[in-house]
């Protein structure tokens, strides 16, 4: 990333183990593997908005009972994440810091802070409704990129956020952003808008090329509803329970999959094609103008069986416990499916990172995808 050279190492290191170490790893299965080349740390799991297609918000109020990372009065404080921080630095992983929403947590700047002071590699993903009063501190101290979560124009983008004057206070924050950046002429952070679709905003698709471009963002990413359905849930349940995660040597907090924690909302069959018409639009309306991505990156035959038949069996695979590392705010390393490795306020990362939980949960997920990794936007769609 321009304006720090230390950050090659990091993109180095990144590209090899995406293109030699994983393939290798995967093939050798071996005990002990190189620590993560991604840190995804959740500061927080509270929010200040309560999105329609997002599963946090639907935990009632005795969740944090069974799982702890919900419950507010157990986030890591800072010096924990100071901790996790210091052994990171030693091999230098990219920081993906969420949430819920970051910036919710108390002690968001002063992470922010201490992430720089160790040279470390920063993405940031937010609602941007507290971006404006973050943004000087953000380009100061050289955090990477901002992506923030738009769904649209005001009114739809509001309704899906179930917000009125979400989306102005997250278009002050990247314009605040920008300004910014303009202003201390630094080519960081990049700013990205991610999109993600439902079925609340097929229709404005359509429009998200000139709003991104008109905040001036580097960036749009449009992402495909991460979504199940009580059957698929249900099977994923059955197959990945107490019994077998037991039998297997893998640590997990049941159910793996709870009714508050998947979305239903895919797209009809009638808007698959709007979908895809789209975003051939959109790639024509971008050329030379802003940079796009898609999350998964599917075909258009692809996107139509994504949303119309959750039964084909792509190919694929997933390479995330081989190169990401989860944390929740309470310090539980979660790779996901309510897996846990361990705690970083009790273990180092290389003891989580290469501990029994996650080399058994490395050597299932190197022979199947389970049931609850039908739409998951980590995973891959198509053989590699």
């Amino acid at each position: 990333m321009a304006g720090n050279p230390r950050h090659l190492a990091t993109l180095a290191r990144a590209e090899y183990r995406r293109c030699v170490g994983i393939p290798g790893d995967r093939r050798a299965q071996p005990d002990r593997i190189s620590l993560p080349i991604n840190l995804n740390i959740n500061l927080t799991r509270q929010c200040n908005l309560r999105c329609e297609m997002c599963i946090q918000h639907r935990h009632d109020g005795h969740t944090s009972n069974t799982l702890s990372w919900y419950d507010p009065q157990r986030e890591l404080p800072l010096a924990g994440w100071v901790r996790l921080l210091d052994q990171a630095a030693a091999f230098r992983p990219t920081l993906y810091v969420t949430g819920g929403e970051p910036m919710v947590y108390p002690k968001f700047g002063e992470f922010i802070v201490e992430a720089k002071r160790r040279g470390l590699f920063v993405q940031l993903a937010t609602n941007g409704t507290l971006l404006a009063r973050h943004a000087k501190l953000l380009v100061e101290r050289g955090v990477e990129m901002v992506t923030v979560s738009l769904d649209g124009p005001a009114d739809v983008h509001d309704r899906i956020r179930r917000q009125r004057g979400s989306f102005e206070h997250a278009a002050e924050g990247i314009r605040a952003l920008v300004a910014a950046r303009k202003k201390r002429q630094r080519p960081v952070p990049l700013v990205g808008l991610n999109f993600t679709i439902s079925k609340d905003n097929v229709a404005v698709i359509g429009d998200m090329v000139p709003l991104a471009v008109g905040l001036e963002a580097d960036l749009l990413q449009f992402q495909h509803t991460i979504f199940s359905s009580q059957e698929h849930v249900a099977s994923h349940n059955r197959v990945f329970s107490p019994e077998f995660t037991a039998s297997r040597g893998i640590t997990m907090v049941p159910p793996s999959i709870p009714s508050g924690e998947f979305y239903e909302g895919g797209l009809s069959a009638e808007q698959v094609p709007a979908v895809i018409a789209a975003f051939k639009r959109a790639r024509s309306q971008s050329a030379g103008r802003i940079r796009l991505s898609f999350l998964p990156s599917l075909s258009s035959e692809m996107i139509a069986l994504y949303y119309g038949d959750l039964d084909h069996p792509f190919g694929g695979r997933c390479d995330v416990p081989w190169k990401t590392l989860r944390i929740l705010p309470d310090g539980t390393v979660s790779p996901c499916l309510h897996v846990v490795a361990g705690n970083i306020s009790e273990q180092s990362l290389d003891e989580i990172w290469n501990g029994p939980s996650m080399r058994n949960y490395r050597r299932l997920i190197a022979q199947n995808l389970l049931p609850g990794c039908v739409r998951c936007c980590s995973r891959s769609f198509c053989m590699r």
